[in-house]
């Protein structure tokens, strides 16, 4: 009875009655899409001051809860959706992924090198950048990033479909992840190669952006979400975001409050997201969890307002469906400022002012690539 209460609180139907596209999905994706662009700009061509700055710091720290998790949870979520959410597919998905992040750390690598031997053979060799060079060439060609881990947790999905894994199974594989990961982050070898290897699953060592095997978790929870809005009708899930958006709303803020209160101060609270950001364990996991959930909410409810503003709504749900070439992208256009600029420390109003220019460039050289493959495949047509 107090399950069916529950049930009839959030509004879910006994069959799948909400199958089309999620409008709020887009937007959140969109809006996602500009952080990353932002955050990365600090990340890439920022010099030790900005790098350092209370600007970085606190936009880092906001952008923790959500980020590269609300990335891997949206994956999850749109898996629940697609047409193509048989194994073989998601096996296909997965190999793509892995073989984009090989490429595309060859071509960061290759990009870098051009545009930085261009600049040399114009102004010569700036004191100091061939130490530059050789330190951001080593990092690009070992760059674990986004499309290694949803590579790999794609092809976690397919076994779980394959499987028939049920919702409860994902939710109890989540806690599972949230709480072994600590533990498996503490892997470490002394072998270069298997401590590589290592890293980029469990992130003990450090050295790679990201590790696979934490992260799952937002994978399983976005996949049970997209599970449950397909049971919540169009015209009830205002009701249905008015109440989880409250509610997780509530436990976001008071998670994030508890994480101020015990990790006091600019520095120690960074410090204590970026950690967490790494290699979430299981609070993180639910923090970020809740946060994202209101973050759907948010989307929803000023749907209407975007909606009405054409050009914006228009260009986020573009930035939400090309949102992997854009991610791609970005990086290299980083790259290109970082080769012909010779590795220039470029301080905080350089990174927001590039940070704009990288994201119209990017939008760019998106949309010719479309335009050219589009005509390519009218001329085979």
């Amino acid at each position: 009875m107090a399950g069916g209460k529950m049930k009839n609180m959030i509004s879910l139907k006994d069959q799948e009655v909400n199958v089309g596209r999620q409008r709020e999905l887009d937007l959140v994706k969109g809006f996602l899409m500009i952080m990353i662009v932002f955050i990365h700009s600090f990340q890439t061509i920022a010099g030790a001051e900005a790098a350092e700055s209370s600007v970085h710091k606190i936009m880092f720290a906001l952008f923790m809860p959500t980020g590269a998790c609300l990335y891997l949870f949206t994956m999850g979520f749109g898996s629940a959706f697609t047409r193509h959410s048989q194994p073989k597919d998601m096996v296909k998905n997965g190999v793509k992924l892995l073989f984009y992040q090989g490429l595309s750390n060859l071509c960061y690598a290759a990009i870098m090198t051009i545009c930085f031997n261009i600049r040399n053979s114009i102004t010569g060799e700036a004191a100091g950048s061939r130490e530059l060079y050789n330190a951001n060439l080593y990092s690009m060609l070992t760059f674990v990033n986004i499309f290694f881990i949803a590579g790999m947790c794609y092809l976690v999905l397919a076994i779980y479909r394959k499987l028939n894994v049920k919702l409860s199974g994902y939710i109890i594989s989540t806690v599972i992840v949230g709480i072994i990961s600590p533990f498996t982050g503490l892997l470490v070898s002394d072998n270069p190669a298997l401590n590589w290897i290592l890293d980029m699953t469990f992130g003990g060592k450090g050295e790679t952006s990201f590790c696979f095997f934490p992260y799952l978790s937002y994978v399983f929870l976005g996949y049970v979400f997209g599970k449950v809005i397909r049971r919540v009708p169009e015209n009830e899930k205002g009701n249905f975001y008015k109440k989880s958006g409250v509610v997780c709303g509530t436990v976001a803020v008071v998670w994030f409050i508890c994480c101020i209160v015990l990790h006091p101060g600019i520095e120690g609270f960074f410090n204590y997201m970026i950690g967490q950001y790494r290699v979430p364990g299981l609070a993180k996991v639910t923090g970020s969890f809740c946060s994202i959930i209101l973050v759907f909410a948010i989307a929803f409810w000023i749907m209407p307002i975007m909606e009405k503003w054409k050009f914006g709504y228009n260009k986020l749900c573009y930035f939400s469906k090309q949102i992997s070439k854009m991610y791609a992208v970005h990086i290299g256009v980083y790259w290109v400022i970082g080769g012909f600029a010779a590795f220039y420390e470029f301080g905080v109003k350089g990174c927001l002012i590039l940070s704009v220019i990288v994201l119209i460039a990017t939008d760019l050289i998106v949309q010719g690539y479309l335009i050219v493959t589009d005509k390519i495949k009218s001329k085979k047509g």
